[in-house]
């Protein structure tokens, strides 16, 4: 009486247990572009159908390949050969993921720049600081660099400015001109630190 018991039980097991380690979607389903990709991280992208006067329309994805879940980063768009958007991608400590994107339009161009949390799922940081600062037909971030954590360092016109898990905050006076963004990698005994140029003669840094 217990054999047949037992049989059934392991095929039970048997049947069921495929169900439960299935292996994760894959970040490029559905015909996905790879942007870019580092350790358990994915950016893709998928076309949709233009809207309006939209010569082009691509939704980015952020996917952690452990679960294969995808989160929407932003939508990228191009309004014809006067209205041109270009991203770049960074990813980051195989964790996050920065993105600066550059939009160019008749005879202005602005830049904005941003970080997500693939493992998480969601936005960190941003430099709207500087969304409407400009120099000229310029508008935005001129320069920005990421760091641990989701952390930007970045420069608009005459101002720059820090945003971590400290907050958002001015990295020197504004009025200066600060230039030559640059990150040392993450080291067991100095950490992070932010390299950085002040009025085109003096270098300084900072630890992160």
């Amino acid at each position: 009486m217990i054999r047949p018991i037992a049989v059934l039980t392991l095929a039970l097991a048997a049947i069921l247990a495929p169900t439960a380690q299935a292996a994760p979607k894959s970040c490029q389903r559905e015909g996905a572009t790879l942007l870019a990709a580092s350790g358990k991280v994915r950016v893709v992208s998928i076309k949709e159908k233009p809207q309006n006067s939209e010569t082009r329309r691509d939704r980015i994805y952020g996917c952690w390949t452990t679960t294969g879940r995808r989160f929407t980063l932003f939508q990228s768009r191009d309004f014809g050969l006067d209205s041109i958007e270009r991203d770049h991608f960074e990813i980051i400590d195989g964790r996050y993921i920065g993105a600066i994107r550059e939009f160019e339009g008749g005879v202005s161009e602005s830049r904005i720049a941003a970080t997500y949390d693939a493992q998480n799922y969601k936005a960190v940081f941003n430099t709207k600081p500087c969304d409407e600062v400009s120099s000229g037909d310029f508008y935005g971030v001129i320069d920005a660099v990421f760091f641990k954590n989701g952390g930007i360092a970045y420069t608009c016109w005459k101002k720059s400015r820090i945003v971590d898990g400290k907050g958002d905050r001015t990295l020197e006076a504004d009025g200066t001109d600060v230039t030559n963004l640059a990150v040392s990698s993450n080291s067991h005994w100095f950490g992070e630190r932010l390299y950085y140029t002040v009025n085109e003669t003096t270098a300084k840094s900072l630890v992160l």
